[in-house]
C-alpha cells in the first residue's frame, strides 16, 4: 500500500478506534470446530466479543486497530497541522471554479520556478512556460474555509500524479482544444477558451490567438501526458521534462511558500473557460 493510501486509512480509522477504546465490554464467547484438511482433522478455536458503545480493553486482547494506528499517529498528526489559511474557501466546478483556477495557477507557477532554479545541466533555463493543463477530475474535494492542513490537500489531489514539462506544435495544441470543444473542457491556466457548440470560437495563450505554426511549452500531469481522459495528442510532443515532482507535494509547498510570505489561499474566477450552447 502506498503511503498516501496509508495515511488515508489511518485518518479514516482515529475515529472508530477512538470509539472503541470508549467502549464496555458485555459478553464474551470461545468456540470450538474441526475441518477437514487434507484428510486430516484439524481443530479451530475462536473468540467473539459484544461490545456495547463502552468497550475496555483487556490485557491479552489482540487490538489490531490500535496497533496501526499508533504506528501511523505521528505521521498523521503530522498531517492535520494547519499549513495556510484560505479565507473565503474555493469551491470546484465546471466549466471554471476558484479551485480549478487556483490550482492550474499555482501549478504554472511552481512549474515555472523549477525551471529556473532547478540544478539539472539537462535542462534550457531559457524555457517559458506557455499554459498549464490539468484535469478537473484529479480535484476529487473543496479547498476547506479557514485554515488549510496537509491532509485537505492529500484530499483534493488523492492521486500519484507528477509534474511533467513538454512542447508540442501548435497544430496539435489546436488539435487538443478541439478535442475540448467536442468533449469536455479541462482546467488550465494562461489560457482563455470560448466554446460554442461544438466549437471553439476564440481561443487565446497568454492573450494571444493561438498559431498553429508556433511551439507551447505545457506543465501537465503524467496521466494526461500518457492519454488520460483521452488527451492523445499530449502525446506528440517534441521533447519531455519528467520532474518526479508529486501533484500533492507541489501544492503543500506552495502553499507553506505563500504562508511565508504572509499570503493566503485566494483566487477568483476570470472566465478563462466559456461554454455556450452546449447540448445536454
Amino acid at each position: 500500500m502506498k503511503s498516501s493510501l496509508k495515511i488515508l486509512l489511518c485518518l479514516a480509522l482515529l475515529p472508530i478506534a477512538s470509539l472503541s477504546l470508549q467502549a464496555q465490554r458485555v459478553k464474551k464467547a470461545e468456540y470450538t470446530s474441526v475441518q477437514l484438511n487434507n484428510k486430516s482433522i484439524s481443530k479451530i478455536t475462536w473468540t467473539t466479543t459484544t461490545i456495547n458503545s463502552r468497550f475496555d480493553p483487556q490485557k491479552g486482547d489482540d487490538l489490531k486497530t490500535q496497533e496501526i494506528i499508533a504506528k501511523y499517529k505521528p505521521e498523521v498528526d503530522k498531517y492535520s497541522d494547519p499549513i495556510g489559511f484560505c479565507p473565503a474557501g474555493l469551491n470546484r466546478g465546471y466549466p471554471e471554479s476558484p479551485l480549478s483556477n487556483w490550482a492550474t495557477d499555482a501549478y504554472l507557477e511552481y512549474a515555472q520556478r523549477y525551471l529556473d532554479t532547478t540544478s539539472r545541466t539537462d535542462i534550457n533555463k531559457n524555457i517559458k512556460i506557455d499554459f498549464a493543463l490539468m484535469n478537473f477530475g484529479g480535484m476529487r474535494t473543496e479547498m476547506p474555509k479557514g485554515n488549510v492542513s496537509r491532509y485537505d490537500i492529500l484530499s483534493i489531489f488523492p492521486f500519484d500524479n507528477f509534474l511533467v514539462i513538454e512542447e508540442m506544435e501548435g497544430k496539435d495544441v489546436k488539435e487538443l482544444m478541439e478535442f475540448f470543444a467536442k468533449t469536455r473542457g479541462q482546467a488550465m491556466s494562461n489560457v482563455k477558451l470560448h466554446i460554442d457548440g461544438n466549437t471553439v470560437k476564440e481561443c487565446l495563450i497568454g492573450g494571444k490567438p493561438l498559431d498553429e505554426n508556433r511551439k507551447y511549452v505545457i506543465a501537465t500531469i503524467d496521466f494526461l501526458y500518457n492519454g488520460g481522459d483521452n488527451l492523445y495528442p499530449l502525446k506528440r510532443s517534441n521533447y519531455l521534462i519528467e520532474t518526479h515532482k508529486k501533484l500533492m507535494d507541489i501544492f503543500i509547498e506552495y502553499i507553506l511558500d505563500l504562508t511565508a510570505k504572509g499570503k493566503n489561499i485566494e483566487t477568483a474566477k476570470d472566465s478563462r473557460l466559456i461554454v455556450e450552447n452546449k447540448e445536454k
